[in-house]
């Protein structure tokens, strides 16, 4: 039942509007014979490497792997040139003029450890893709051929798959093709097995009596799934016209999802997007401990709206995604779950793991939800927006560079003027609007003589917004930890980061404080990397999982 209504819930999502490219499948191709005969005559130069990297000196087998390892990255590339892996059959043959090879491969392996070809649209080889994390880019050395597995974000796959990124999904693989001995036998095509290894839970595989460890490129199908190129959109957009950003809002997975392994919620701030989490993301990926343990998820969403509907709309989709993926509520992994938040993303994470009861509606608003001059439907929605119960699957909070108390910058003529740019979604703007007409009497006097103001992400941000008197008596019951920038030169109790001062990042009782010399956008930054690894080892720790 609740995986019924997860599917519903997860195609009213899919249903908005997009403002990513949805992508166009594949053509169905068939490969010509001249193709087929270049393809084996790569065969054969892999085979050669293949059979000589079991004798001789150590050498010689060195480079007889380097040979099969470039002959195979060159065969994958050419079949995939011409035919998406979608379309690729087991036992097809490749015939030169003295040698033939038949490809074999399993079409329904479990995904968790080897990924059949017919699931993906696309091999990319991963050292050709250009990485923008060269400063933390992660790779073992070994066997094979490290690719990105990419599937297509068509309708169809969004319905399918309904936490797939928005620019599809990007699989951490590594090719290896075993060959069968040589019978001599020139009418007897050479059997090749192909396998496309999940190297983010194979370390090892058995090439014939040896087991060797299997090369990965843990970078690149994270460097794809996070490319600013494709997100970039919302930066902007998703600030001054959020409507339009809407059908993308909700949490995407970067992995297969794994009962076992905990989610690591990233959530951006401010004009900006996920992108910016491919430097941490890359150092869990990096460590075989964090790779075994946790899975990096992301939530996008258009920062133009108030934290408290953005927060609602992060509390929506992590119902959705535990209905879908544990109906249960029973998944290890699920039930230890962290959000990692940036600035505003603090925020709407810390609305997740608390109880307001009747605070942050009373901050708003001097009378009882049945006695406002709106619509039922809008006072549903304006309840489920202050008066929520806390998320329990979330069990540890990590704040970087947050304002638990707001900044004055949001306040300044030019912030104002910004965000009167800003178009307001059509229903927000209806329900603010009868809020602002109708119900002068029930509104906080600030909400009421800011006007609009008081409703976009700008105005929640204002360290003037009442919502902050609500959110600051609401205790955190999950442990948190903060991480905190200072710019400048000023001693730290007067500091700032630029953007948000240390009396309003600090919050007493967290678990731990680590103070970076870093302005307001630090996430990228080694020392703030290095910070959360080491809170996720200590959830480990102390989750018992360690």
């Amino acid at each position: 039942m609740l995986r019924s209504l997860a599917l519903a819930s997860c195609a009213a999502l899919v249903s908005c509007h997009s403002v990513i490219r949805v992508e166009m499948p594949r053509a169905e191709t068939s490969l010509s014979t001249r193709e087929k005969r270049h393809m084996a005559a790569v065969l054969d130069h892999m085979a050669a490497g293949w059979d000589a990297m079991h004798q001789g000196p150590s050498a010689r087998r060195r480079q007889a792997q380097d040979q099969y390892d470039q002959a195979l990255a060159s065969f994958l590339r050419e079949w995939d040139d011409h035919q998406s892996p979608r379309y690729w059959q087991t036992g097809t043959v490749f015939t030169s003029g003295e040698h033939s090879f038949q490809i074999d491969f399993d079409p329904k392996s479990d995904p968790r450890r080897e990924v059949a070809p017919a699931q993906m649209d696309q091999i990319i080889l991963a050292s050709r893709r250009r990485s923008h994390a060269e400063d933390t880019l992660s790779e073992r050395p070994g066997i094979g051929v490290p690719v990105v597995g990419h599937v297509t974000r068509t309708n169809e796959a969004r319905k399918e798959h309904p936490f797939m990124p928005p620019n599809g999904g990007n699989l951490t693989l590594t090719a290896v093709m075993e060959v069968d001995a040589d019978d001599g036998n020139p009418a007897t095509p050479r059997r090749c097995r192909l396998h496309l290894h999940n190297a983010l839970n194979v370390e090892t595989v058995k090439i014939r009596q040896d087991e060797r460890l299997l090369a990965a490129n843990f970078t690149a199908a994270k460097d794809r799934a996070l490319s600013r190129k494709s997100l970039r959109l919302f930066s902007w957009l998703g600030l001054l016209y959020p409507e339009r950003t809407l059908g993308d809002c909700q949490l995407y997975r970067m992995d297969s999802y794994d009962p076992r392994r905990i989610p690591v919620v990233f959530v951006h701030g401010l004009m900006s997007d996920p992108h910016i989490w491919l430097n941490v993301v890359n150092a869990i990926s990096s460590d075989p401990e964090l790779r075994k343990k946790y899975q990096p998820w992301y939530f996008l969403y258009p920062t133009g709206m108030s934290v408290p509907q953005t927060s609602a709309r992060l509390r929506a989709s992590l119902q959705q995604a535990r209905d879908y993926y544990d109906p249960d509520h029973n998944d290890p992994g699920m039930n230890r779950m962290i959000l990692v938040g940036h600035s505003m993303g603090g925020l709407l994470s810390r609305m997740q793991a608390i109880d307001p009861k009747d605070k942050l509606w009373n901050s708003i608003f001097s009378k009882p939800p049945e006695q406002l001059n709106v619509s039922a439907s809008e006072r549903a929605r304006l309840v489920g927006t202050l008066k929520f119960k806390p998320q329990s699957q979330v069990k540890r909070l990590v704040f970087i560079t947050t304002p638990h108390r707001g900044s004055s910058i949001a306040g300044m003529n030019i912030v104002r003027r910004l965000a009167s740019l800003i178009r307001l979604p059509v229903d927000t703007l209806l329900v603010s609007q009868q809020l602002l007409t109708g119900n002068t009497d029930a509104l906080n006097p600030q909400i009421r003589d800011w006007g609009f103001f008081a409703f976009l992400s700008l105005g929640t941000l204002s360290d003037e917004h009442p919502f902050y008197q609500g959110l600051n008596s609401v205790p955190i019951p999950v442990p948190y930890h903060s991480v905190i920038g200072q710019f400048g030169r000023k001693p730290l109790l007067e500091s700032s980061d630029g953007a948000v001062p240390y009396s309003s990042a600090h919050l007493d009782g967290a678990k731990s404080e680590k103070v970076v010399p870093c302005w307001h956008g630090c996430v990228e930054r080694p020392e703030v990397v290095q910070e959360v690894v080491r809170i996720l080892r200590e959830h480990l720790r102390e989750s018992g999982t360690l």
